[in-house]
């Protein structure tokens, strides 16, 4: 099997059936492809190997036991024969509950318990990558609001003031900052959607943003933060 490195840089050599393979086995995840491969995992793509992964059965607890009770009915069929109609002590059987976590193999579909990482709001206001909720993105706008109430009462405060010149420097200072954090919070936000940043300046965006539900799932920019 290709390693991880190979399939990442030649991913359009692979059929969907070899990516599935190598995602099923381990050796590449779903999220580093879609970020590790510079667009080359195209969306359709991803469509067809997430269908052949889904296609693969997991054994049920059902199933389980009625394997494990044919086995104990044939050993105990065998042991009728002889005379004391005891079962030898290489064929004793381990008791089901010993026996079924071992059989169980974990679905690689079947999404992880992450509450210990989920991270809570404002980790990362400044950062680009990653996912947030619509109640971050909300009280981001908020706060960019009475932000920009402060910096408009600055510059009104500068035009009568004979420290106009400071004044002014603060103003474009504090520009930086807030730009930086209204774009970071709102490219997130678009990531929650399972968009691109660049999303966020089509007209009234924002506001669909403030409504519209995430992805429950995890997508190529990371794990849900719900």
């Amino acid at each position: 099997m290709a390693s991880k490195k190979e399939i990442l840089k030649n991913i359009t050599n692979y059929t969907p059936e070899e990516i599935a393979d190598a995602v099923r086995s381990g050796v590449v995840s779903m999220y580093e492809l879609g970020k590790n491969t510079e667009g080359a995992f195209t969306p359709l793509l991803r469509k067809r190997v997430k269908e052949l992964l889904e296609q693969t059965p997991m054994p049920t607890v059902e199933n389980d036991k009625e394997n494990v009770s044919e086995i104990e009915n044939s050993v105990i069929s065998d042991s009728s024969t002889t005379e004391d109609l005891s079962i030898p002590d290489e064929l004793e059987i381990t008791p089901i509950t010993e026996e079924l976590p071992s059989l169980i193999k974990e679905d690689p579909q079947t999404p992880q318990d992450n509450t210990e990482n989920k991270p809570g709001m404002f980790r990362n206001p400044f950062s680009f990558s990653g996912r947030i909720r619509r109640t971050e993105y909300g009280l981001s706008m908020i706060i960019c609001f009475v932000i920009n109430l402060f910096m408009q009462g600055i510059v009104g405060v500068a035009a009568e003031s004979d420290a106009a010149s400071a004044l002014l420097i603060l103003y474009l200072i504090m520009l930086v900052p807030y730009f930086w954090f209204i774009w970071a919070q709102g490219a997130k936000r678009c990531h929650d959607r399972g968009n691109s940043g660049w999303f966020q300046i089509i007209p009234f965006y924002g506001l669909w943003m403030l409504f519209a539900e995430g992805e429950t799932d995890t997508n190529e920019y990371g794990n849900s933060p719900k």
